[in-house]
C-alpha cells in the first residue's frame, strides 16, 4: 500500500521553486512596467499578475504554509 502522507523534502522543494519563479516573474513586470515597455492596454493584465506573484510570496515567505506543516 502507498505510503499516504506526502514527502515534506519534495513538498517544501516545489513550494521553493514556485517561490522563486514568482519572484523572477515579479520581478520582470514591474520592471516592464516601470521601464514603459509594457504597452497601456496590457497594463490591467500585467498589474493583475502582479498582484498574483505577490500573493505567493507572501504565503510561501509569511509563514503560513511552514505554521500548517508544523502542525501536523
Amino acid at each position: 500500500m502507498a505510503d499516504s502522507h506526502p514527502n515534506p523534502n519534495q513538498w517544501w522543494y516545489h513550494r521553493r521553486l514556485m517561490a522563486y519563479f514568482s519572484l523572477a516573474c515579479l520581478t520582470a513586470l514591474l520592471i516592464g512596467m516601470f521601464g514603459n515597455r509594457v504597452p497601456e492596454a496590457m497594463l490591467p493584465l500585467a498589474e493583475t499578475l502582479a498582484w498574483v506573484f505577490s500573493v505567493n510570496l507572501l504565503y510561501y515567505y509569511g509563514g503560513n504554509a511552514v505554521a500548517e506543516w508544523q502542525k501536523k
